[in-house]
């Protein structure tokens, strides 16, 4: 499965915002979709860039009857309609499009920002391959206590009785990320919380109570 729900830490947004990038966005035309429309199928026909300006997006493979979750876009991450990918808006999404030609033109005359892009395709790459890694070599469990502790190492925030998580995720979504169904993760995820490892805040905020002993979980599988 993934390792974290972001493809990359860089938010390539902040950067060509910055001062310093001059007019890097000056090819982009904003785009705007309401929640739940498919946005790119691996059947397009132009080669696009895009930046999410806002919302969050879901880059899966689909095969027959099933899908499989690369990863979600979120604020500041980029990608291409030139994969196999399809991408959905999980919510009312922003963003910012531009063609590959004029986007490999801006690289060209800005070459310290292809050294981002270098960093930004590598953890797209190790994403890939940690998603098929994961949907290849571990079970639904694992799978799940592996996006707890990384999404609590990522994001987590400590509090009193352990370290808060905001998801940002429904059941439904995780579940996507993970491979499996909702019906699934809400039954780990109820035995996590009646064995006290976890407890629920809200729909999409979580209390992981004891992280070191999800992580001797993880190495017990």
């Amino acid at each position: 499965m993934p390792s974290k729900m972001k493809l990359t830490d860089l938010n390539l947004l902040k950067i060509f915002n910055s001062p310093e990038s001059g007019d890097l966005l000056k090819n982009f035309s904003i785009q705007r979709f309401p929640k739940k429309t498919l946005i790119f199928t691996p059947f397009e026909e132009q080669n696009l860039v895009f930046i999410v300006k806002s919302g969050k997006l879901r880059v899966y493979l689909s095969f027959e009857d099933k899908e499989f979750t690369l990863s979600f876009l979120e604020t500041g991450d980029i990608f291409s309609t030139h994969t196999r990918a399809f991408v959905q808006a999980l919510d009312g999404t922003e963003i910012l499009v531009c063609s590959t030609s004029a986007f490999r033109e801006t690289l060209a005359a800005r070459p310290e920002v292809s050294l981002t892009m270098v960093k930004v395709l590598g953890d797209l790459l190790k994403n890939s391959i940690s998603t098929i890694e994961g949907l290849a070599f571990k079970d639904v469990r694992m799978r799940l206590v592996e996006f707890l502790i990384k999404t609590a190492e990522d994001r987590g925030l400590p509090a009193s009785g352990g370290t808060v998580v905001e998801l940002g995720l429904s059941t439904e979504d995780i579940a996507l990320l993970v491979g499996t169904t909702r019906q699934t993760i809400s039954q780990i995820l109820n035995e996590f919380i009646k064995t006290d490892l976890i407890e629920k805040i809200n729909r999409r905020t979580l209390l992981i109570k004891d992280l070191e002993a999800l992580k001797e979980l993880n190495v017990s599988f």
